[in-house]
């Protein structure tokens, strides 16, 4: 019996509703490595539990990314049957390559302001302010070692902004 797989195109355009399914799909894994990092014992903490920690840093902040995409595309009133698109942008007043397909907390978040001020993915607590200003996308290749403690408070708190979804 012969397999045939779809190909998986890179760069792929989404419909707007795609970026809570994919805020999602990220907290579903951070629960993952969440429960894998709290099956260590303080004592063996080692290089594996450092990337752990580290991917759960990445991941839930992309799930701060991806909910204010789609709240900001939900409440501009894009139309949920096409693609998120440069055109499609342009036409409710949406300049694609700034105030979306941007990795920036503080651009998106300024734009979702201009919508809806009373929404924000911002935290009165200092070390989750810190960790908000520090995320990017890169930080998946950079060798650094944060709490987990601060860590597990920056999860929490992207889940909790994802609720507001």
């Amino acid at each position: 019996m012969v397999y045939r797989c779809k190909t998986i195109q890179l760069g792929v355009i989404l419909k707007y509703l795609e970026f809570l399914s994919s805020a999602k799909r990220h907290d579903y894994a951070c629960r993952v490595l969440q429960e894998k990092i709290e099956s260590y014992e303080e004592n063996t903490y080692d290089e594996k539990f450092k990337f752990l920690v580290i991917s759960l840093y990445y991941l839930s902040g992309y799930i701060i990314e991806c909910s204010l995409k789609f709240k900001i595309l939900e409440v501009s009133g894009f139309n949920s049957n096409v693609e998120v698109n440069k055109n499609e942008c342009k036409k409710i007043g949406i300049i694609y390559h700034e105030q979306i397909k941007t990795h920036d907390f503080t651009r998106l978040q300024d734009f979702l302001d201009s919508k809806i001020p009373d929404l924000s993915h911002e935290s009165d607590n200092d070390e989750i302010e810190c960790l908000l200003t520090s995320w990017d996308p890169t930080i998946r290749y950079e060798d650094i070692s944060i709490e987990y403690r601060k860590v597990k408070s920056f999860y929490n708190h992207a889940n909790d902004f994802l609720k507001k979804m």
